[in-house]
């Protein structure tokens, strides 16, 4: 019996996004992102947990989840262009803290400007270590707990 996409787990994810990351045209696009359930829906079940539920935790439980950060891959002219958008409305304002950030660039994310604003290339051929960056950068930054956690959109197919 296989693993279904709920049982997917982070290497068998990598694998999957670097063979995405091979399949990408100049005309595609890809983002990811971490679901975040919203703070009402947060509060909600905190009030009805069990009291034990409520103290235990989890190992993501640590890292906060980024609800308008998300990253972006792109080809272009044969390289594969990642972005961190980290401002989703364009205002200079973002929700990654000061840590957050120098983890992304302790990935290896170049940052742009005094903005945060990160964004790395890889060359086409080097699609597994594109893909073990994004792994990295949603569970480890941004609080993906396992690949379930991640909301991937991809360029509409024409």
């Amino acid at each position: 019996m296989s693993a279904g996409p709920l049982d997917e787990t982070w290497e068998g994810w990598t694998a999957r996004i670097a063979a995405d990351l091979a399949a990408l045209t100049e005309e595609d696009w890809m983002t990811f992102a971490v679901h975040v359930t919203s703070r009402a829906s947060s509060t909600y079940a905190a009030e009805r947990a069990p009291r034990g539920w409520r103290r235990g935790r989890s190992r993501t439980s640590h890292t906060a989840r980024v609800p308008d950060v998300f990253f972006q891959v792109r080809r272009l002219e044969g390289l594969l262009a990642l972005e961190c958008i980290g401002d989703t409305e364009f205002e200079g304002l973002t929700d990654l803290t000061t840590a957050q950030q120098a983890a992304l660039a302790d990935l290896g994310w170049e940052r742009d400007s005094r903005e945060p604003e990160f964004s790395r290339t890889f060359a086409g051929n080097e699609q597994a270590a594109a893909a073990h960056l994004l792994r990295s950068s949603l569970e480890d930054v941004l609080g993906a707990g396992s690949p379930t956690d991640v909301d991937m959109r991809r360029a509409p197919r024409r």
